[in-house]
């Protein structure tokens, strides 16, 4: 690989299929450890607005704490983020464990993304790397 590719690693349509089982078990993990954080983040916040809508005024020590749990939220998804990239996969969105799996076409000399979801029982679609989720194309027009 040269350098002047723009992808660290390319997947084969089998590559990125057969590591959909570790993706499947990361997305788990990752859908936990956020939701936790998530929620702490949400009844801290509560707790402020109910203070403030009692007419008493947040302490600064309340606000760090509110700020300490945000960044925390913002920190663990960062890292999952970097989880995924390590490994050549583009996290899009973990809600709904949108990923892009960068490929390269020998046919074309153009660069693509296999495109798979969290309820999908495979990689079936792939779309171009200036196209999104709207531009997904079925994978049986996948260039070789």
């Amino acid at each position: 690989m040269t350098n002047t590719e723009p992808f660290a690693k390319y997947f084969t349509l089998e590559e990125a299929v057969k590591s959909l089982p570790s993706v499947k078990e990361a997305l788990a993990i990752a859908h936990k450890q956020m939701d936790e954080l998530r929620d702490s983040v949400i009844l801290s916040k509560r707790l402020l607005l109910v203070k403030q809508g009692s007419g008493r005024v947040p302490s600064d020590a309340e606000v760090a704490v509110l700020q300490e749990k945000f960044e925390g939220f913002e920190e663990a998804l960062t890292r999952w983020v970097d989880y995924f990239g390590q490994q050549g996969i583009i996290l899009r969105d973990l809600d709904t464990g949108l990923i892009d799996f960068p490929y390269h076409s020998e046919t074309t000399g153009q660069d693509y993304f296999l495109c798979w979801r969290l309820n999908e029982d495979g990689i079936f679609y792939f779309h171009s790397i200036n196209e999104g989720f709207a531009g997904r194309y079925p994978i049986t027009l996948l260039p070789e």
